[in-house]
């Protein structure tokens, strides 16, 4: 069944990407990753620590930026605390978010922070503060054109309210800097969202997405190949390149090593063979790969924002209801927050009527 995110379902993608999901979202490189510098390591750790801070350490962070305006230490702490979820529910953070965010645009353009979700401003939900950022990124592009710095961060404030342009500076910054994985990675992702805007149903965009992706594995080292062949699996997928997709998920399932990326390998890799299985029509193999990826040890990313559900919806359309209701069961092992069992017992009294629960989001993580 084709699917088409609506735009708030785009915009949750997003604001379910961080702070833990930072490493796959933004830098693409896990916490304790020797390539991230001590700059992403402290923006990393500030978003983070951001979920922490209490109503006292919020007024004090205030305070110092009240008395020195320019300390991009506090600014970044500030940012990652208003620029996490509750600004899309509470309007003083909002509006905190923003004031924030168009600072380091127009004074600090080149901060680490504006490479973190935390930094956005989403053109729906904030369409007045979207523009105004979205003029201040012109600006600077237009300042320094060549800035694959400013490129990238620019594209990544554009990459949900004008796909386009944000193509075009990531295409810009690649030609400037051509053998850095970072340029065809961020492509890969743009096109993929392409698709998925799309329901799944753009095959050239899942092409492109592939080809990038493809190029940012022959760049990267074995730290940011491990972490792409997720995204190289199931964009071989969605462009019915089922050989390759299958290579890829190989891939990841044969690759035992302990990390941070361990249980998504397991999880996503399962997923994806057992989808290609079903389009073959091997159904108990589909189930098996099913609780294949539910019997994963989780991850930073799964036990956050949850277990992808292609394959469980997809069961669950040719009446494969057991399967199903098991898999949630074996995701409440890591996905064991509140909210997350909230989720899980709706949807499974959902599919245990024979119906199909609306995963959302979850169709994409």
């Amino acid at each position: 069944m084709m699917k088409t995110s609506t735009p708030l379902m785009v915009a949750t993608l997003v604001i379910g990407l961080y702070p833990v999901s930072l490493a796959a979202q933004s830098t693409h490189l896990p916490e304790e990753s020797p390539e991230r510098s001590s700059s992403e390591t402290s923006v990393h750790e500030a978003i983070l620590a951001s979920r922490n801070l209490t109503p006292e350490q919020v007024a004090s962070l205030e305070a110092k930026r009240a008395a020195n305006p320019t300390d991009l230490a506090v600014r970044t702490q500030l940012l990652a605390f208003y620029g996490g979820s509750r600004s899309f529910r509470d309007q003083s953070a909002k509006e905190a978010k923003r004031e924030h965010a168009l600072w380091f645009i127009r004074n600090s353009p080149e901060s680490e922070i504006l490479g973190t979700p935390p930094s956005l401003i989403h053109h729906i939900l904030d369409s007045e503060g979207y523009s105004e950022a979205k003029r201040a990124w012109m600006s600077q592009i237009d300042r320094e054109p060549e800035n694959t710095r400013l490129l990238g961060h620019a594209a990544a404030f554009l990459k949900f309210g004008d796909r386009r342009t944000s193509i075009e500076m990531l295409e810009q910054a690649q030609s400037l800097d051509p053998s850095n994985p970072e340029w065809p990675r961020e492509l890969g992702h743009l096109h993929s969202l392409g698709a998925q805007v799309s329901g799944g149903g753009d095959l050239k965009s899942a092409e492109r997405a592939l080809e990038h992706f493809q190029r940012a594995y022959g760049l990267a080292d074995d730290s940011l190949r491990d972490s792409l062949l997720d995204y190289l699996a199931k964009a071989a997928f969605s462009a019915d390149q089922l050989d390759q997709a299958h290579h890829y998920a190989e891939l990841m399932l044969q690759n035992t090593a302990a990390g941070w990326n361990s249980g998504n390998r397991v999880h996503h890799g399962n997923l994806v063979l057992g989808r290609i299985a079903l389009r073959a029509g091997n159904i108990e193999e589909a189930r098996s790969r099913l609780i294949a990826a539910g019997n994963t040890t989780g991850s930073p990313q799964l036990n956050s924002f949850g277990p992808n559900m292609s394959l469980a919806e997809e069961l669950l359309e040719i009446g494969e209801r057991e399967v199903v209701l098991e898999y949630f069961k074996l995701c409440s092992r890591f996905w064991d927050s509140d909210r997350a069992k909230d989720k899980l017992d709706r949807w499974s009294v959902v599919a245990a009527a024979g119906r199909i629960p609306d995963f959302g989001a979850n169709l994409h993580y």
